[in-house]
């Protein structure tokens, strides 16, 4: 079971989000404790290690979020907010090894979407040395290897969503162009059945290949294909299209 922590100044605060969060099944700890230990002796609690999500509240400032995210250099945090951030927003926290956002009175469907399947670019892995200017990150640079539609067992839908999105030259195509044309006159239905194939995507490609999150969500825009993983399908599949 996937554990989440909750770094807080107040337990209080986060009870929707909590709730929200144990009705997808994540096991969660919401810790006062467990931050103070952090912020009034810049020292990591062992616990910290066997969580494989961070969320920062909205409750810290964004100095303490930055000055923690500096020292724990890791790709699990995420910040907690009351509404979507901007890009300036966003490419501060990307500086403080903050990958991604979550709002605090989110909808269980949103955070569903969101975080399922959304596999962690790697384990918490905690700073020894918190001046050190050369965070890790996680092997991005990968070379690209063929890969064919006959490895994986995709359905024609979920073969025709991955073209879709291959032709859009690596663009977001929002929901309803991926659905354009399909047989359901009701549209909630039509999306319902695109979130659902788009979660088994991601499942089988991650499976069979190890890939992680190989469709990306944008909030507001669509969806898009994973850079990696549709470097790989140029080399295989759609490399016998031309």
């Amino acid at each position: 079971m996937t554990r989440i922590l909750i770094l807080t100044k107040n337990i209080s605060v986060e009870t929707a989000l909590q709730i929200q969060l144990q009705k997808l099944n994540y096991e969660v700890l919401v810790s006062v404790s467990i931050w103070e230990l952090w912020a009034n002796a810049r020292r990591v609690d062992h616990l910290m290690k066997s969580f494989q999500w961070i969320f920062l509240s909205e409750t810290l400032t964004d100095s303490e979020a930055k000055e923690f995210g500096e020292q724990v250099t890791t790709d699990c945090l995420v910040r907690i907010v009351g509404e979507e951030p901007d890009e300036a927003a966003l490419a501060n926290w990307r500086s403080w090894h903050v990958f991604d956002w979550v709002e605090a009175n989110t909808s269980l469907e949103r955070l569903r979407e969101k975080l399922l399947y959304k596999a962690l670019l790697q384990r918490v892995d905690f700073s020894v040395d918190p001046l050190s200017s050369n965070p890790r990150f996680s092997d991005y640079q990968k070379k690209a290897f063929p890969l064919y539609f006959s490895d994986i067992h995709f359905t024609k839908m979920e073969k025709e969503i991955i073209q879709h999105l291959k032709e859009a030259d690596n663009l977001s195509l929002a929901r309803d162009e991926l659905c354009h044309g399909w047989r359901s006159k009701n549209q909630n239905s039509k999306l319902s059945q695109l979130s659902s194939a788009i979660t088994r995507i991601r499942k089988k490609v991650f499976d069979a290949y190890g890939i992680e999150d190989a469709i990306h969500t944008l909030w507001g825009e669509g969806y898009q294909l994973n850079t990696y993983f549709y470097n790989c399908l140029m080399k295989g599949e759609f490399q016998k299209q031309h």
